[in-house]
């Protein structure tokens, strides 16, 4: 990762040697000083676009892998990820109410797409929770259904509201692509805190989501609060994925495949599985992005393309391992 990440630093519309950018995070780190002279497009270009970029999609990869590793054991479903409750269609949601109401400035340096898409995004996951909580002992399948049935519904006021306003379409469908391209270090900062809340929540939940995989009446036999403690993990997984989708937009198939590739290297027990899905996220993210941002130089290709053209094929490789490992 560490050499991806050098690679990744030194690619782009301006090719930079590596040994020049060791050298400006070097003195960056070291005197946190500027440098002048000819070394001042080689600084701009590390330290102010490519770093941001850098590290948000390292968090974005790690975030939407080990929300998808929680849903996954939540729901007992290796097709489950970390849009399966509505998050997603929640933050097109903001996104779209933000751009036909013309809030393009924000807080705190933070654009008004991502405050809303975060808050739509969040909102979504409240809306579970309620809907939850008037269930009390609702099953995972019951969560399921009321998650995809949402995500449907949201879906459908986007659509509503973008065939009365025709002029955003382009806007609101390049954002459901998926791009890290605008990140900044002022919105690196605001999602790093949910993150790591989010995060070390899941983290934690692991004991649970292991009794849970022998199935609810063995947890609840073994003294765990099966409502409480489902209700916490997806707190914790919605939580996560509302600020990944804040940063990157609509990014699929990494919180969908990393899992899967990770329970292959490691096996089922969640406490490993969470921290070898969040580090495979943070790189299968950062690769896809690399070739995102060189591909097509000096254009780029929206992020959630190749992130499910290189998944497809990936996911299929592992279904089929599975099949012949079963039959």
């Amino acid at each position: 990762m560490a050499l991806v990440s050098l690679l990744y630093l030194s690619s782009g519309v301006i090719s930079i040697p590596l040994s020049e950018v060791v050298h400006v995070l070097g003195r960056w780190i070291t005197v946190n000083r500027e440098m002048g002279g000819d070394r001042i497009v080689a600084q701009v270009a590390v330290l102010q676009i490519r770093l941001p970029r850098l590290l948000a999609a390292l968090l974005v990869g790690g975030g939407l892998a080990i929300s998808g590793t929680a849903y996954q054991g939540l729901f007992q479903n290796r097709l489950a990820d970390p849009f399966t409750t509505g998050v997603s269609a929640g933050a097109v949601l903001g996104c779209t109410l933000a751009l036909i109401l013309g809030f393009s400035q924000g807080v705190w340096g933070l654009g008004g797409i991502t405050l809303f898409s975060f808050g739509g995004a969040l909102g979504t996951s409240f809306i579970v929770f309620l809907v939850l909580g008037v269930m009390r002992r609702a099953s995972t399948a019951t969560i399921l259904l009321i998650g995809i049935s949402l995500n449907f519904f949201l879906s459908a006021v986007v659509s509503l509201l973008l065939f009365f306003n025709r002029n955003r379409m382009e806007s609101i469908v390049l954002w459901t692509m998926g791009s890290v391209a605008t990140a900044t270090m002022e919105k690196v900062l605001f999602a790093l805190p949910f993150l790591v809340l989010g995060s070390l929540g899941l983290y934690f939940s692991s004991r649970f989501l292991d009794y849970l995989a022998l199935g609810e009446e063995f947890a609840r036999a073994h003294g765990i609060p099966v409502t409480k403690a489902r209700f916490r993990l997806i707190l914790f997984a919605s939580l996560v994925s509302s600020v990944c989708v804040s940063l990157s937009g609509v990014v699929g198939f990494v919180g969908l495949v990393t899992p899967n590739m990770a329970r292959i290297l490691v096996g089922t027990k969640h406490r490993i599985l969470f921290l070898y899905s969040f580090l495979l996220g943070m790189l299968f993210l950062l690769l896809a992005d690399l070739l995102a941002k060189t591909l097509l130089v000096p254009a780029e290709i929206p992020i959630g393309i190749l992130t499910s053209l290189i998944g497809v094929p990936v996911f299929a490789g592992l279904i089929w391992r599975y099949s012949r490992r079963i039959y």
